[in-house]
């Protein structure tokens, strides 16, 4: 996300870019007379408007200067709710001996003009200003009328300067400006060259964080599916055993498996032949194997079931019925953390469906029944395509209904027989298994 310092600085090179020359003609904004005391004045000879009011008598501003500069010095009234202001300044050197009268501004009697000033877009009456060159030392500058009330802008300095912080004060004090200064609405900021800024920042900044967010969502995707892990998705389970025993690295006897039963056992009648025949092939083998459902076990409870197994072999059956009971213990952050600690995952028909970005291929024979009525068919997306199993030439029609553009359904999907299995190790994601890859 966005730092401060590089939010601060966007703005600044935002505002620079777009409104320079409004920028460069502008006195910064002070707001004063919610102030109390007198005001002190740093930088003389930058141009600062200083928003005040008198109250039933004169305002003091002092300037302590250490050099020799230019005095500049003009008054604005706002022209909406003080028309017929009229102010005057006397300016006094402060030495040793007392206060010498150096100058005096005298607005009374002065032909106030109507200025229109296009950065705050304000109209103003514009009185008279002073200029001079002035001696280093300490000066003071009453501010009076002949009633000694209402609302002003004692401008100061010619020398333009917008730094970030006085920047960044423009967007506090110009909003409060055109409330208690303009009595006008708020919104009137926005139709300020600063206010069209902001807008386009935060147009730009809205932009940039949904750039970011899908970036960083587009890097956590890639780094998923590239963590080192393997898979065999089968669409027949032990009809590859070949290419099974090619992924063992120690005797069958030496290894556990995890055999997950869950997507048939719903049905709480002997198990499928297809399941038998599995588990026989596999027990020939010499496997270790424990049968075990999933269905109402917390994620803990699977993880200290799974944790000591070294392959996680998921049986096929409903794919729905199996989503929804790894939906509830979280299998999907189970089997991560697994393949992370080099456990192997080994899908069976739904259970290799599962696998996949989304479980819609299910449904599209009729033999997988939506029976839980689940909606969300997102699948553990521990690979980024759908996986269609027992495919059959008469299954392409249905496929290219589904998925009417080729190149979709090449980027989107992998077609298995059940004499082939994907397997992935790692980032390398393979077809194996009998004949080419099917491509509708």
């Amino acid at each position: 996300m966005i730092n401060k310092k590089k939010a601060i600085f966007l703005i600044l090179i935002f505002a620079l870019v777009l409104f320079p020359a409004k920028i460069i003609t502008a006195h910064q904004p002070d707001i004063v007379f919610l102030k109390q005391g007198d005001i002190q004045i740093v930088n003389p000879e930058i141009s600062r408007a200083f928003y005040d009011e008198l109250k039933g008598g004169p305002k003091y501003y002092f300037i302590d200067s250490e050099k020799d500069f230019n005095l500049y010095i003009n008054f604005l009234v706002p022209a909406l709710t003080n028309s017929g202001g009229k102010y005057s300044a006397r300016i006094f050197l402060i030495t040793d001996s007392g206060e010498q009268e150096v100058a005096f501004i005298d607005g009374s009697n002065f032909e106030w003009q109507e200025y229109y000033e296009e950065f705050g877009r304000d109209y103003y009456f514009k009185g008279p200003e002073l200029e001079k060159q002035a001696i280093a030392g300490k000066y003071k500058i009453e501010v009076f009328s002949e009633n000694n009330t209402g609302k002003y802008a004692l401008a100061v300095g010619k020398t333009e300067s917008f730094d970030i912080k006085s920047l960044l004060n423009v967007y506090w004090q110009l909003p409060l400006l055109k409330v208690v200064f303009f009595k006008t609405s708020v919104l009137q900021f926005f139709l300020t060259p600063f206010g069209i800024g902001l807008i386009g920042f935060i147009g730009v900044l809205i932009i940039l964080i949904f750039l970011i967010y899908f970036l960083i969502g587009f890097i956590k995707e890639t780094i998923k599916h590239n963590q080192a892990k393997t898979l065999l998705l089968t669409s027949a389970g032990m009809a590859m055993k070949g290419e099974i025993i090619k992924l063992l690295q120690r005797p069958a006897y030496d290894i556990s498996v995890a055999f997950i039963t869950t997507a048939y056992i719903y049905r709480k009648e002997e198990n499928p032949d297809y399941v038998n025949k599995d588990l026989i092939i596999m027990k020939e083998m010499g496997f270790n194997i424990e049968e075990i459902d999933i269905e109402g076990r917390s994620e803990a409870q699977v993880y200290n079931l799974l944790k000591n197994k070294d392959i996680i072999f998921v049986e096929g059956g409903n794919t729905f019925y199996l989503l929804k009971a790894m939906r509830t213990c979280n299998f999907e952050r189970v089997i991560r953390k697994l393949l992370k600690e080099g456990k192997v995952y080994i899908g069976v028909s739904a259970g290799s469906i599962v696998a996949g970005k989304t479980i819609k291929t299910a449904g599209w024979k009729d033999a997988d029944k939506n029976i839980v009525g689940l909606k969300n068919l997102k699948g553990l997306n521990l690979v980024p395509f759908d996986i269609f199993v027992h495919y059959s030439p008469e299954h392409a029609e249905i496929i290219a209904q589904k998925l009417p553009d080729p190149k979709n359904r090449l980027k989107k999907l992998r077609i298995l027989t059940d004499e082939q299995a994907i397997l992935v190790q790692g980032k390398e994601v393979a077809l194996i298994g009998k004949g080419e890859q099917i491509i509708v």
